[in-house]
């Protein structure tokens, strides 16, 4: 595929371009209306409603997009994508609202937009990555429509239940603001800041004010991680454009976030992993913009980032050491306007530290709950790995840990249980936890596809980690040594956050990558990096290009068959 060479988004998305927050927000409702977040709330009506949908999208393609040079460019382009589109809904309602119907011909819609702005001359890389952006928020909604508050979660519980997240997101949906009056250790998963899960209840609170029937409202509460999810790859763009990716290389980072299965599953998540993540990456994007132009105007949105992101998950302080380097860099290089920066600084923590610790502190003042309270599981559990040297858990890759290539829990019908965290990352990235996640003792169809995923995501993160790593450490790059000395030191406490939190508290359940997804996206743009800085015509250079390219497409390719087969089947799951 040949790309237009011209960088500028063109005149296809221009007036989208301008506000991609407000039309991903906008993308994410429209499709949320299709069905709900839910399979069986897919109605006749639901393709009326998205046929008319495709119809508008069209004409604005035609008109603002300005695509094609002259009317019967128009005219077939408008024709050929009417027919597609009208005749992908035909053929989908015919077939019980299959959600991978609706997956692959919506990417075979979005292959027609593609091609038919290659014959006008209007593919440049940025648009592809627009259309890239567009199935990756597909991908995440289809994934919603098969999956439930029962499926592939982490201590959701259950509705009108006794304990969990979801039974927390009730707490405040028939309480509204009226703090809890115990403990909050007495009920699992109460201890979690209330950020989200408030969110949650007002969004169960408009959706049954319009009548909508509690459990289908329930269900449906999966649009705002979904939202999330689809916002945080507007975000990663944004932090990859401010260190100037571009291209082919920006594609390539793009493509990781877009098709990454962590973002397609954490976007079904009920929990709060999913919005903790969005706001230590808006985080990121703020304290790049503060670095670039230190003012007040621009600090607050780092304190609000990281205030919030702490109300929704004590994790995300893990952005503060790397933002703290920026600060204090900025503060001794204009040491001259010291009280500038210091009533800056002042403003930050009396946005940041309130929002952030409040519920914590509360908690303490009233219940003498430690600040940084986690659960603890009993040493008799069977995932307990505490007895093994730590040697061994860093070390040991043998013992058929690469044979079963999903997160190992024997009593999920694998043959171990996991203990190595290096693994129990790579695989809870790519299928999530055991007996929450994706395996093939569940789903059978991925006997095959499950493990070329593995291996291709294990080879693709491996290069990616190592071109982090390199760019990071060398000079030979065009960041400066402050803004790779800023990356490098989130990726190392995200790392060291993670592995210290694996042996403190040595279970199988907490080698998950639910605990460090920020190094996804780090990762990802390391390896644009590097693909950047080997751009010459050396056949070493080539050699590396195209290998990422073959990678990252299989790992694309592979990721859209997966969740494609496991909306096929949908087995009877029980929460965890």
């Amino acid at each position: 595929m040949k790309l237009n060479a011209n960088y500028s988004l063109g005149p296809t998305f221009n007036k989208l371009s301008k506000h991609p927050f407000i039309t991903t927000a906008a993308a994410c409702l429209m499709l949320f209306f299709f069905g709900f977040c839910f399979k069986t709330s897919i109605t006749a009506g639901s393709y009326i409603y998205a046929g008319a949908v495709l119809i508008v999208l069209l004409a604005l393609l035609v008109t603002i997009g300005k695509i094609g040079g002259n009317t019967k460019e128009k005219v077939i382009f408008v024709f050929s994508a009417a027919v597609l589109s009208i005749g992908s809904l035909f053929i989908i309602s015919k077939f019980d609202n299959s959600p991978s119907l609706i997956l692959w011909l919506s990417i075979l819609i979005l292959a027609v937009i593609v091609f038919m702005m290659y014959l006008t001359d209007t593919l440049t890389p940025v648009n592809f990555i627009i259309i890239m952006i567009a199935a990756g928020i597909i991908l995440r909604f289809v994934y919603t429509l098969y999956t439930s508050s029962g499926d592939r979660q982490h201590d959701v519980g259950f509705w009108n239940f006794t304990w969990g997240h979801a039974n927390y997101i009730e707490y405040w949906y028939k309480n509204g603001l009226k703090l809890p009056d115990f403990d909050v250790r007495s009920i699992w998963q109460y201890y979690h800041p209330p950020l989200h899960h408030m969110l949650m209840a007002v969004m169960l609170k408009i959706l049954t004010f319009f009548k909508m029937d509690y459990g289908t409202a329930c269900q449906a509460l999966q649009f705002l991680p979904f939202l999330y999810s689809s916002l945080t790859i507007v975000v990663c763009y944004k932090i990859f454009r401010l260190i100037n990716l571009k291209n082919l290389p920006l594609l390539i980072s793009m493509a990781i976030i877009c098709f990454h299965p962590t973002f397609v599953i954490m976007g079904g998540f009920f929990n709060n992993d999913m919005l903790c993540v969005l706001f230590m990456m808006m985080s990121i994007m703020f304290a790049l913009k503060w670095y670039r132009k230190p003012t007040l105007l621009n600090i607050i949105p780092i304190a609000l980032s990281v205030g919030l992101g702490m109300m929704t998950k004590l994790s995300a302080w893990m952005v503060a050491p790397a933002i703290a380097v920026l600060f204090i860099y900025v503060f001794v290089k204009n040491i001259k306007s010291w009280s500038k920066y210091l009533g800056q600084f002042a403003v930050f923590g009396c946005i940041c530290a309130p929002l952030g610790l409040w519920w914590q502190v509360r908690n303490l003042i009233l219940f003498n709950v430690p600040l940084t309270y986690v659960p603890l599981l009993s040493d008799t559990d069977p995932q307990f790995c505490g007895n093994l040297a730590p040697a061994k858990r860093l070390l040991d890759f043998g013992n058929g840990q690469l044979n079963y290539v999903y997160d190992a829990f024997t009593s999920y019908g694998a043959p171990y249980n996991e203990y190595n965290p290096t693994l129990g990352l790579i695989k809870t990235a790519l299928f999530d936890e055991g007996h929450n996640g994706i395996t093939s003792t569940t789903f059978p169809q991925i006997a095959i596809t499950g493990p070329i995923l593995f291996w291709v995501g294990t080879v693709l993160a491996v290069l990616c980690a190592a071109a982090f790593f390199v760019t990071m450490l060398s000079k030979k790059t065009e960041l400066d040594k402050i803004t790779r000395s800023f990356f490098l030191i989130f990726a190392i406490t995200l790392l060291v956050s993670y592995y210290s939190f694996c042996f403190q508290f040595p279970f199988t359940c907490t080698m998950n990558i639910r605990y460090c997804v920020p190094l996804i996206p780090m990762f990802a743009m390391g390896l644009g990096l590097l693909l950047r800085r080997f751009s010459g015509k050396s056949a070493k250079e080539k050699l590396l290009r195209y290998s990422s390219y073959a990678l990252v497409t299989a790992f694309v390719l592979m990721t859209l068959i997966l969740f494609s087969q496991i909306a096929v089947l949908i087995p009877t799951q029980t929460s965890g």
